[in-house]
């Protein structure tokens, strides 16, 4: 009995790329994993646009299966990005103002160019090119220079800091990211007032550093599901005789969950843990090292300053040592919309936020534990990170304001 194949409609039986003018057709095909010669996936030609997506090159991506073509079709952002720089320090108390010009698609190869400086309040400037993808299997190349002069708001001293960083790394899979970097780091003061006795008038560092991340995030600038965990450790070897080496160990992790909520669009519960510890003890470290728990870094709804906490906790919020929480709520507002190469969106955020801080680990204790709560937006642009501004309080009667990209 003779066997009929039938034409089978389902086959994906070729791929075709439309809309990249600057970028390179092998950037693309290199995020695109669906197979040719095999039914079409749903699930496979979602998570390519996501990969695509979160290139941050592309304003839209869109995959359509047509006549069993996987047609691939994009908008791409503006590449080259100017930066108005203006930007307000919680912990400086002051506006800095300057300019930057941002390429995110440098080469057409989505290397992300930046140079740009703040000249005016809180002076830095800073050169970086980062390339996700520059060989093999997700080899990685990054490498920053910054430099920046200004006030320590904390204590009486003016300060230059330089920063100078080489990093590689790689992928294990499609989720296990690994990066080494070597950096070198100076710190040196040109005024000097009331300091702790042991502090000296430079420091200088040679830090070696490993990161590891896995990341099942469907789109990292605004997740709707997925987790983000990452382990960060440095050792930093001093250069100069008399002081300290210093070593970091720090964890997150992060959870999204879409839930379904009719009178909201797209609402995504989220939750965080967040570990930092120092070596060696508190009262060893430079003033660069310390951390400060309030502020739009860790608990929101508190200053940066230990002399505007609440009676009783200034001692625990210098610290070396941190354990943060956070749980929110985010939902669209305006839903990102693609205007002429350049998205944007608009969401509203409820949050709740905890944080204990020591200055030993050993010293770690809930009587120490800063509440916060509160509300916000956060603005998406094609390119940078989301702008936010939160609107903190606490149960001690203090609000805040916290503006952060």
């Amino acid at each position: 009995m003779p066997l009929f194949l039938l034409p089978n409609n389902d086959l994906v039986d070729k791929i075709i790329i439309d809309g990249n003018k600057k970028t390179k057709e092998n950037v693309i095909r290199r995020e695109i994993l669906h197979p040719i010669g095999q039914p079409l996936d749903s699930l496979i030609l979602n998570e390519d646009i996501n990969r695509l997506y979160n290139l941050g090159i592309f304003s839209t991506v869109d995959i359509q299966f047509k006549n069993n073509t996987y047609q691939v079709d994009l908008v791409e952002s503006f590449s080259i990005i100017p930066d108005l720089v203006i930007d307000y320090s919680e912990i400086t108390k002051k506006w800095s103002y300057g300019f930057g010009l941002a390429h995110i698609n440098f080469f057409g190869l989505n290397q992300q160019l930046y140079l740009g400086g703040a000249f005016i309040g809180e002076k830095w400037f800073v050169i970086s090119l980062n390339n996700p993808w520059i060989y093999g299997d997700h080899v990685s190349f990054n490498t920053v220079l910054y430099n920046r002069f200004s006030d320590n708001p904390f204590y009486d001293y003016r300060f230059n800091a330089t920063y100078f960083l080489v990093e590689t790394g790689f992928y294990n899979g499609l989720n296990n990211k690994f990066e080494f970097g070597l950096s070198y780091y100076k710190n040196k003061k040109h005024t000097r007032g009331d300091v702790p006795q042991n502090e000296q008038d430079i420091y200088r560092y040679l830090n070696l550093e490993f990161n590891y991340q896995y990341d099942t995030r469907d789109v990292y600038k605004d997740p709707l599901k997925g987790s983000l965990f990452g382990i960060n450790t440095r050792y930093s070897k001093s250069l100069i005789n008399n002081n300290s080496d210093i070593s970091q160990l720090s964890f997150s992790l992060q959870n999204f969950f879409l839930l379904k909520f009719k009178y909201l669009h797209e609402p995504v519960f989220s939750y965080g843990i967040y570990g930092l510890f120092k070596f060696p003890k508190f009262l060893k470290l430079p003033i660069h090292e310390y951390e400060y728990l309030g502020g739009e870094d860790f608990v929101r709804g508190y200053s940066s300053f230990p002399n505007e906490y609440p009676d009783g906790f200034e001692k625990n919020i210098e610290v070396s040592n941190i354990i943060y929480n956070y749980l929110e709520l985010q939902s669209t507002i305006l839903k990102k919309k693609d205007y002429g190469k350049i998205e944007f969106g608009i969401d509203g955020v409820l949050f709740i936020n905890s944080g204990i801080g020591s200055k030993a680990i050993k010293q770690f204790s809930f009587d120490n534990l800063l509440i916060g709560y509160g509300f916000g937006f956060k603005f998406f642009i094609t390119g940078p990170p989301p702008i936010s501004i939160m609107f903190g309080f606490n149960p001690y009667g203090q609000k805040y304001t916290h503006l952060s990209n």
